[in-house]
């Protein structure tokens, strides 16, 4: 990621911990609140967050027993706390309730002093909280962010250039479209290797493979004209999905090129910063959709074209036939 840009970020990020850091248990939970809109104002940081409530699926139910069973639990781990911590903070921030986070303090120190009850509030949620968030602004955990940065550029500011690029060589197709997705990755100076073999066949993208979170992304094109249809997308999942196994990965990317004028819409349940997100097997795949396509005439204009839908059925049935097929 951009150097200059995650200093900036880092530094916004520890003035305000600062800030909380010397705020007294009468102001406290206001402090808190504005700390949470920061936290979410921001889609590299709301991003991180994101992913890491996804790693720790039981953290929001040990949140709810921490603050509204009041049991003083304690993680196994750091990331075990980090959304522990993430959780008891949304919760005490939705509560409404200025005393929220003394009484869950007070769980952890025995001073009945109102201050010391805040410190050890601080020292067992917030803290764990931004260490993690601090040490994850260097690392690929905010890739969702980057890819929607990525989605903006290409459909505000390189519409035609991507789409004559793809034009101008269709049996490059796919091949030339993550090109430039790598060229832009690389920009923002996240390390990669393309195309690795896996025990699937070869993911377009691993980055940082020699790292212990290696990024597992797949590109492909949606145009039902020319056979790349519904069924293309849903294989492409099972792909995405079979490269999150191999490499023993709990995320993975599908980013879908609409080089067509028929939209695509996944009709799924679950979504992060606006983006839908199926989880299978315990394993998160993102759907990310860039038009790329140079519409004549501008959305409000071409009117209520059906877009075609892919199910979360669609995609995990799709999976499911990949994985009946490799065994």
């Amino acid at each position: 990621m951009n150097n200059e840009y995650v200093q900036n970020l880092r530094y916004k990020l520890q003035k305000r911990v600062r800030r909380l850091n010397s705020t007294g248990f009468n102001t406290f939970h206001s402090a808190i609140c504005i700390f949470w809109k920061f936290l979410h104002s921001h889609p590299i940081l709301q991003g991180i967050c994101d992913d890491l409530q996804l790693r720790v699926a039981d953290a929001g139910d040990s949140a709810r027993k921490i603050c509204e069973e009041q049991e003083s639990l304690l993680a196994e781990n750091e990331l075990e706390q980090a959304a522990m911590s993430y959780c008891v903070i949304k919760w005490c921030v939705a509560s409404g309730k200025p005393d929220s986070e003394v009484k869950v303090g007070g769980l952890y120190e025995n001073d009945r002093k109102l201050n010391e009850t805040i410190r050890a509030f601080r020292d067992q949620f917030l803290e764990p909280l931004y260490e993690y968030i601090d040490e994850q602004l260097d690392d690929q955990r905010a890739v969702l962010a980057l890819l929607r940065r990525y989605k903006h550029k290409c459909e505000w500011f390189a519409r035609e250039a991507i789409y004559g690029r793809w034009k101008d060589d269709t049996q490059w197709g796919e091949r030339g479209l993550a090109q430039h997705l790598y060229e832009y990755l690389h920009d923002q100076g996240v390390e990669f290797h393309i195309e690795p073999r896996s025990a699937s066949g070869e993911a377009d993208l691993i980055a940082m493979q020699k790292t212990e979170d290696p990024l597992i992304a797949d590109a492909k094109i949606f145009d039902p004209d020319r056979s790349k249809g519904k069924a293309y997308i849903a294989k492409g999942f099972a792909q995405v999905y079979r490269y999150t196994v191999d490499f023993n990965e709990p995320f993975g990317y599908l980013i879908v090129y609409l080089t067509g004028k028929t939209d695509l819409k996944f009709t799924v349940k679950e979504r992060a910063q606006a983006t839908p997100f199926v989880v299978y097997n315990n394993k998160t795949i993102f759907l990310l959709t860039i038009d790329v396509y140079p519409h004549e005439e501008s959305a409000s204009k071409r009117g209520g074209l059906a877009p075609t839908e892919i199910s979360e059925d669609d995609l995990t049935g799709s999976a499911a036939n990949n994985a009946v097929v490799q065994a």
